[in-house]
């Protein structure tokens, strides 16, 4: 029954919007999220947050309520941010900077896989290549239905979304439009995400962010539609831009020159023996 209820509230809130009330329709979403999110060495942190979600169209932005986070992503400028609003810090990369990143570790992983062939190692470094998207070939995309469940399954066993329940809010593609785009998921699996027809009330997802494997399970608590503020989807002002932590090597620093510094040679006079002057 209560699912039931949700997704009455989301239909209408979808009908809303459709309806072209407000000079700037978009969804508005409040859920609950618990997620892991796993490096490249295979680190894990753990959360547990709030999350008010807005879309408009394909821009994307995720505030996460807990934390004083946000996660920006937009479509139409190729461009995915960071905010910390805790540490008054941003950070802003355009899709292909996050692609060549990306790619540049993925391949000094594959060389480390193809220096151990027929080993544990290899099988270890495969699957951890396959877990950030990089295949020998492009991947097999399918949906299946099964125990009340809708799944996105590449390959045949890996599942990377599983959503509970009827769809929800069908006019609200942009989630996995803005996600795709940034990279989360592999161009063959948006078609398939597209047919589970929106954002959806209750799901599982697994997707690539930056250099982390994200899972991620969340449950929506309420829906509207109406105007989201172009501002949303912008960096606040007053913020220092800074390199993401764990995604790219911060700036050298290197300390200051005295601000009275002079080359001397004096330790060295002093450790010379004195000159033989000749007698008189």
């Amino acid at each position: 029954m209560r699912t039931l209820g949700l997704c009455v509230l989301l239909a209408g809130a979808a009908q809303e919007a459709a309806s072209g009330n407000g000079s700037a329709p978009g969804l508005i979403v409040e859920r609950t999220v618990h997620a892991v999110h796993i490096d490249l060495l295979g680190r894990r942190r753990e959360y547990r947050r709030v999350e008010t979600v807005r879309l408009r169209g394909n821009d994307l932005a995720i505030e996460d309520r807990t934390f004083a986070q946000r996660l920006i992503i937009r479509p139409d400028r190729r461009t995915i941010v960071k905010i910390d609003l805790a540490a008054g810090e941003y950070s802003e990369y355009t899709f292909d900077e996050v692609e060549a990143v990306r790619k540049a570790a993925l391949d000094g992983i594959q060389a480390c896989r193809d220096r151990v062939p027929g080993t544990a190692e290899e099988r270890e470094l495969a699957a951890l290549l396959e877990g950030f998207d990089r295949y020998a070939e492009p991947p097999r995309v399918e949906v299946r239905a099964r125990d009340g469940r809708r799944e996105v399954i590449l390959n045949g066993d890996r599942v990377r979304v599983s959503v509970e329940g009827e769809p929800a809010v069908r006019d609200a593609q942009g989630y996995w439009e803005a996600l795709a785009a940034a990279g989360a998921f592999p161009p063959e699996a948006l078609p398939r995400l597209r047919e589970l027809g929106g954002f959806p009330s209750r799901a599982t997802v697994r997707y690539v962010l930056f250099l982390e494997r994200v899972v991620e399970q969340f449950e929506v608590s309420s829906a509207r539609s109406g105007p989201v503020a172009p501002e949303e989807f912008d960096v606040p002002p007053g913020l220092k831009k800074v390199p993401l932590r764990g995604f790219e090597p911060a700036a050298e620093r290197r300390p200051p020159k005295p601000a009275r510094f002079q080359r001397s040679f004096k330790e060295d006079e002093a450790e010379r023996p004195p000159e033989k002057k000749d007698s008189p």
